[in-house]
């Protein structure tokens, strides 16, 4: 299968038409939400990662928790390219919220199988 190329969603346009557009799931822990469009013609995978000031007060918190959401991506595109292969645009909005102490201990084994979860959810046509 052919490896698709994942490029960071830019634009406040764009991301809105994928909130407003895109279709909502969840993985079974409740921890992750994926909000997807179908994949058009394009190569690419667009993507966004969201993690609120709720979920960990701290700036550091947040961006260890984007971090490992961006290397999940990047980690099963490479690995299992199958279940990113029906997404044009994605969306991964991390749910959890968390101690403070709790964010900073995240590591990519807690991370990557609920993202990879949430991704085997089949994307049905609107």
């Amino acid at each position: 299968m052919i490896k698709r190329q994942l490029v960071p969603l830019r634009g406040r346009t764009a991301i809105e038409e994928l909130f407003r557009m895109g279709k909502r799931f969840r993985d079974q822990s409740g921890r992750l939400q994926v909000i997807a469009l179908p994949r058009a013609e394009s190569q690419l995978l667009r993507y966004v990662v969201i993690v609120a000031r709720a979920i960990c007060p701290r700036a550091v918190g947040r961006n260890r928790i984007r971090r490992l959401l961006r290397e999940s991506l990047r980690t099963i595109a490479n690995d299992q390219p199958e279940l990113l292969a029906p997404y044009g645009a994605i969306a991964l909005r991390w749910l959890a919220a968390a101690p403070v102490r709790e964010c900073k201990r995240l590591h990519l084994r807690d991370v990557l199988p609920t993202v990879r979860a949430a991704l085997q959810k089949p994307l049905s046509p609107q």
